[in-house]
């Protein structure tokens, strides 16, 4: 299928609000839209909902469309985008539950009875973790000490007390997420 021109013509009939033109544009480029999502996201459930809005954001707003652009692009400038969007969403959300994930962890250190079902997990996964993760982690939260200090305490480099701490939050993080989130 030529996407240049069959869809130029469908682009024209869609801007006037024809809905069968619609019907066929979505029907002949779901598919290569959702795969192209794909490869943003790896999610095949959000690859498919942010081209629909796109297809919906078409239908709505068709004054947006600029003839001079193939319809077909222009919807995959809109998938590209939407995913855009979403990626960043996504990576705003896990700096966030990181922080509550700290916040978690030292408040349960501090006052154990906040929730004794979580703080018995929490203690649970801390005891899975590695030595040096769990220690570095201990060390950063609850004793509040700087990178440079753990470092120097343990006899490590600086990059190494990241690496653990980075390591242990991300435990951390997939292991208790299910009962943050409930993912």
């Amino acid at each position: 299928m030529d996407y240049s021109t069959e869809k130029d013509e469908l682009g024209h009939l869609i801007k006037k609000r024809n809905q069968q033109a619609f019907h066929e544009l979505y029907k002949t480029s779901f598919n290569r839209l959702q795969k192209y999502a794909m490869r943003y996201l790896y999610d095949w459930d959000e690859a498919e909902d942010l081209v629909q809005d796109a297809f919906l954001s078409l239908w709505s707003h068709p004054e947006r469309y600029n003839e001079k652009l193939p319809v077909f692009y222009y919807l995959l400038g809109i998938v590209r985008n939407n995913c855009m969007n979403y990626l960043r969403d996504l990576n705003i959300q896990y700096k966030h539950q990181d922080k509550i994930i700290e916040a978690m962890l030292f408040s349960s250190v501090e006052d154990p009875e906040i929730d004794e079902d979580i703080h018995a997990r929490l203690k649970y996964i801390l005891e899975l973790l590695p030595e040096k993760q769990r220690e570095v982690l201990l060390l950063h939260i609850v004793e509040k000490k700087k990178v440079r200090e753990i470092a120097e305490e343990m006899n490590i480099s600086e990059a190494t007390v990241k690496t653990h701490f980075q390591r242990a939050l991300a435990q951390l993080r997939s292991s208790l997420k299910f009962i943050l989130f409930g993912l």
